[in-house]
């Protein structure tokens, strides 16, 4: 049986690779928000500030993970290019010790992997 030809909700589920990816990127995102609200309120809101900074684009894939479920190609090659984002943009918080310090680079490179599958490349692409 071929899935060729089969849009995104229409009977095809989506693959575990876009699923996990999905998950990583909402897992980031709220591990931001976590960050942040315990900072504002152990530290102040300078704190809470420069945290924040950290988690931009975590912020962002998390939005466009809403995005995971349609079709195109642009959706995965944003949050891929969003990923390298993040994990160029998170590498400063490790000497520094913010949050996320390693778990940002790693979970960027997790998604990169994982959007690059030939699995995912078919689902956004509708194949």
């Amino acid at each position: 049986m071929s899935d060729k030809g089969i849009a995104a909700g229409e009977g095809f589920s989506m693959p575990g690779t876009v699923r996990v990816a999905r998950v990583v990127a909402w897992g980031m995102a709220v591990i931001g928000l976590v960050c942040v609200a315990s900072a504002g309120w152990l530290f102040g809101a300078r704190s809470a500030g420069i945290t924040a900074v950290y988690f931009v684009p975590s912020w962002l894939l998390g939005l466009l993970a809403f995005a995971f479920g349609a079709v195109g190609d642009g959706i995965r090659i944003c949050a891929v290019l969003l990923a390298v984002l993040n994990m160029l943009w998170t590498v400063p918080s490790i000497p520094a010790g913010h949050p996320p310090g390693w778990l940002g680079p790693l979970s960027a490179i997790v998604l990169v992997v994982l959007l690059f599958r030939r699995s995912a490349r078919a689902w956004f692409t509708g194949q």
